[in-house]
């Protein structure tokens, strides 16, 4: 949930400093034997102490400090030994992932962590920081139990996987439900179609949007900042894949993304012309008046926006609506903002402590507690456990009839892709704002929505660019 991302540090030093042990995986969870410098006064009185790290934030740390009082009064043990986990927060300055990367090379890394990436995940395998665990049978038991056989693969790195899926949001389209009815609309759009008659409508009506406080059709500050970078996955990856119905950007060293594909999702974004609103709003959707028509989805807001009275739905305030597509029965894909759990693989753990965190992972998600603990998670954060059952599960059914937004949301998640993996994504993603969509849309900004500028010439800027940054074919 946390909008830090990737910092610029990398693994560089991990290697040399020799912090990273070179044990080999098996399939019980535990390490070929215990790793040189491991913690022993870890074992002292019997008790094996395991450190688990929560994404930096309140509710996920309440979540896993819960888990981890509840497994640690089954006194489960390890080698005659009882495991206790200990739950804190991951340092969050500068980012969470360069606290995590800091920890490794200072041997002071948890045994396990949620809140990684598919793409950090990626460079924290490279260097050989976290175990494989495909084949790992607390993993597979997770999987089945999650129902999640077809979404794994999608989280594969190099045919391999190092993360359990723990959570996604569908990042997708948030409309102004009193702006579309003021409009004429009955329903989200859905296609491009769709989208060019609300604009069409929008610029007919400019007068009657001011009188309900509607002044700009998409609110997207994002679009001129090469520095965000990860932005790109929530204005240009969604709309892509949705518009090419392609999912790749980058795979084995190329680049994969499609060239047509791109220059429609430009031109996508172009179309809204000169009402993008680019000034930032801190209150955009809680003010009493928000004054944009449509902005990408937040779905980690709906509690903020509930507790600030804003009824979800048509009839409300506010709408969640899928990616747009060419044409009816295409897949509307979307970016999965979505994190998981690794498992981490350092000389300063001890065998013991690899083995308890296992155990601790393996009871949070066995077949007595995988579906209560999602609940459990979905309760907590009100973010999307990654399942493939949620919308048919009983367990699931009051809490997704007591959010419709929530319920929405399902649906799209059907179609959430994560990010890529790569290594160089900041750099790739980087490279395709700075020589290609800033300027592009700057372009369109100066034109009238519906009027968007060929983008033929930006993309292939863009492309240069981002086979240059990323070392890509």
């Amino acid at each position: 949930m946390s909008k830090k991302r990737l910092g610029s540090t990398l693994l560089a030093g991990v290697m040399i400093l020799g912090t990273l042990a070179g044990c080999s995986n098996n399939t019980n969870g535990s390490a070929s034997s215990s790793a040189a410098g491991g913690d022993s006064s870890a074992a002292t009185g019997g008790i094996v102490t395991v450190d688990f790290w929560s994404a930096p934030n309140k509710v996920q740390f309440n979540f896993w400090t819960e888990k981890a009082k509840a497994f640690n009064e089954t006194k489960a043990t390890v080698n005659g030994k009882t495991i206790e986990v200990k739950v804190q927060e991951m340092p969050e300055s500068p980012s969470s992932e360069a606290g995590i990367q800091n920890a490794i090379v200072t041997g002071t890394i948890p045994a396990a962590s949620e809140n990684i990436s598919r793409s950090f995940a990626s460079t924290l395998a490279a260097s050989g920081a976290v175990y494989e665990l495909q084949d790992e049978q607390w993993f597979k038991d997770a999987v089945a139990q999650k129902q999640i056989d077809s979404i794994i693969s999608g989280w594969a790195i190099n045919s391999k996987q190092y993360v359990l899926p723990e959570y996604v949001n569908p990042m997708t389209w948030q409309w102004n439900s009193k702006a579309l009815k003021a409009l004429g609309f009955t329903k989200v759009p859905e296609t491009v179609d769709d989208l060019d008659a609300v604009l069409k409508a929008f610029v007919a009506n400019k007068s009657k949007m001011k009188d309900i406080g509607v002044t700009h059709t998409l609110y997207r500050p994002a679009l001129l900042r090469s520095d965000q970078w990860w932005e790109r996955w929530y204005d240009f990856q969604g709309p892509y894949m949705a518009l090419s119905q392609k999912t790749s950007w980058v795979d084995n060293g190329k680049l994969t993304l499609d060239r047509q594909g791109a220059i429609d999702t430009f031109e996508f974004l172009g179309k809204f012309g000169n009402t993008i609103q680019t000034n930032e709003i801190t209150d955009l959707w809680t003010a009493e008046k928000p004054s944009v028509l449509v902005s990408v989805s937040a779905p980690w807001d709906i509690q903020t926006l509930t507790e600030a009275g804003k009824k979800y739905g048509l009839d409300g305030d506010y709408v969640f609506g899928p990616s747009l597509v060419k044409k009816n029965g295409d897949t509307p894909y979307n970016f999965a903002d979505s994190k998981g759990i690794v498992v981490y693989k350092n000389s300063s753990i001890s065998d013991e402590e690899h083995r308890g965190v296992i155990e601790f992972l393996k009871w949070v998600y066995s077949a007595e507690n995988c579906t209560q603990s999602d609940v459990d998670w979905l309760k907590a954060t009100t973010m999307l456990p990654v399942r493939g059952d949620i919308s048919t599960n009983s367990a699931f059914t009051d809490l997704l009839n007591n959010s419709p937004a929530l319920k929405d949301l399902v649906e799209f998640s059907k179609y959430s892709v994560p990010c890529m993996a790569s290594e160089k994504m900041r750099e790739i993603q980087t490279a395709l704002t700075e020589s290609g969509l800033s300027s592009y849309i700057q372009e369109a900004m100066k034109q009238e929505p519906l009027n968007a500028p060929d983008a033929s010439k930006a993309v292939d800027n863009a492309f240069n660019a981002m086979k240059s940054a990323g070392g890509l074919n």
